[in-house]
């Protein structure tokens, strides 16, 4: 339902550049962006996004909002972005480099001309690298300001060479402000450009209570998108959940551990896997697994290797629906990210906003920006990364003591509400913009927000 704020100065006029948005009403890709968008109309701007095409896709509506997708090659061979993300893409299969000049010049082009064409005030560049080059030009407008919002992934992308370096550093300072989603991140941004940032994380996209998608037809045109774009068909968690019980059930029964995330490298999936055999040593288990990519046959076979298949679930891509039952069926959630060989990991990780918004506990890495987030013996319980020990201590520990569970399930609840929720980040954001864009109709801000720092300083 769409929420009004006709007390709201005037609505400015925003763009968005991404290198990632939904194909379709159905597609579940960054649903953490596309709730931050939806919510920006809410507040009366006008709201632009600006992202590549794929497969041939043309300009199309989500939610109401207009996104201007940029032609960058021949439609079968516009893939380098959505999915498992372009710089994974680009690890696995190096030949789709040949598409960066033209993802660049064609995307350089396109906000130019939707800048001048719809005079547009904020440009709100996501992932400064590449994204930060197609914005130089407005940059010099005096009438356009640049918002640059960092995720870390491609600060380890810009990593890899001292002229990407550069280039993302240079982008950076052409900013008016930039925001970071986590502590983390925030560090990356001072290292590379010496340039602060505010701190402005994600929230939950998968609500405790849910109510059905209404499915939309699809046009002929848009059949080999939806294919690509669109998980299964909504069902029941019974397929993977009949069986099982709750932490607090009777300990005969068996419990659920939950992942839910890309299935690449830094994700380290493998880790979890290899702990498995040291909790059935203990405790009778099952692993569901949601999500997909280039790591999933590997880690596939591995499960296989370590005889496991009847204990974990590769379930693939479900719905928001279906990870929202998920997350209300298991016993855990685990979340074992590391660094990768590219020295790239989690900024944040939304879904672990997720599962506290459903009041589970967690086992994590201490990794990234999920430190900010889970705080050990008090949100969550943190581990080191690539320690599959560790892992099984942690998920035991909670099996054995259900009260610890609860509670940290239920404080991690309380602070995901107070510092991850949608009308904080979205009031957040608007202060930005409108200290940007200073004008007559614009509310006097008091003082200078102060950045949220999840308790870091």
């Amino acid at each position: 339902m769409k929420i009004t704020h006709p007390s709201d100065p005037r609505g400015l006029r925003i763009a968005l550049v991404v290198s990632t948005y939904p194909r379709t009403e159905n597609d579940y890709e960054v649903p953490w962006l596309r709730e931050s968008v939806k919510r920006l109309a809410a507040r009366g701007h006008k709201v632009i996004v600006i992202a590549p095409a794929y497969l041939g896709l043309r300009d199309h509506e989500i939610d109401g909002v207009t996104v201007r997708r940029f032609r960058y090659a021949p439609a079968r061979w516009e893939t380098l972005t959505h999915g498992e993300g372009a710089t994974n893409k680009l690890k696995k299969n190096p030949i789709l480099k040949l598409l960066t000049l033209g993802y660049l010049v064609s995307g350089a082009h396109a906000v130019w001309k939707i800048c001048r064409r719809e005079r547009i005030e904020i440009l709100h560049v996501h992932w400064p690298f590449p994204h930060g080059l197609m914005a130089l030009l407005p940059s010099w407008w005096p009438g356009c300001k640049i918002v640059s919002t960092c995720h870390s992934a491609e600060l380890a992308l810009a990593a890899g060479s001292k002229v990407s370096t550069r280039l993302l550093a240079f982008c950076l300072r052409r900013s008016a402000a930039i925001t970071a989603n986590s502590a983390h991140t925030a560090k990356l941004i001072r290292d590379v450009s010496q340039c602060g940032s505010q701190i402005i994380p994600w929230g939950a996209t998968v609500k405790v209570d849910q109510s059905e998608r209404q499915e939309r037809p699809v046009t002929n045109r848009q059949s080999q998108i939806t294919a690509c774009a669109s998980p299964p068909p909504t069902r029941s968690p019974s397929w993977v959940t009949s069986h099982l019980s709750p932490l607090t059930a009777h300990s005969t029964k068996e419990a659920l551990l939950l992942f839910s995330g890309r299935l690449i490298e830094r994700k380290g999936v493998n880790f979890l896997l290899r702990a498995m055999p040291l909790i059935l040593k203990e405790r009778q288990v099952r692993l569901v697994i949601t999500g997909d990519g280039h790591c999933r046959q590997e880690w596939e076979e591995l499960t296989r290797r370590l005889g496991l298949n009847g204990n974990v679930r590769f379930a693939g891509f479900v719905s928001n629906e279906e990870l929202g039952s998920l997350f209300r069926s298991c016993s855990i959630y685990v979340h074992p990210a590391i660094y990768d060989s590219r020295g790239d990991t989690e900024g944040q990780g939304v879904v672990l906003v997720e599962a506290l918004a459903n009041t589970k506990p967690v086992v994590a890495s201490a990794v990234g920006g999920i430190v900010d987030l889970i705080k050990d013996g008090e949100t969550g319980l943190l581990v080191p990364e690539k320690n599959p020990e560790a892992i099984a201590h942690a998920v035991l520990r909670l099996l054995k003591d259900p009260e610890l569970g609860q509670r940290l399930g239920q404080q991690g609840y309380a602070y995901a509400r107070e510092y991850y929720d949608w009308d904080r980040i979205m009031a957040q954001y608007d202060v930005i913009y409108r200290r940007c864009v200073p004008s007559e109709d614009s509310p006097t801000v008091e003082g200078v927000q102060r950045a949220t720092t999840l308790g870091l300083n």
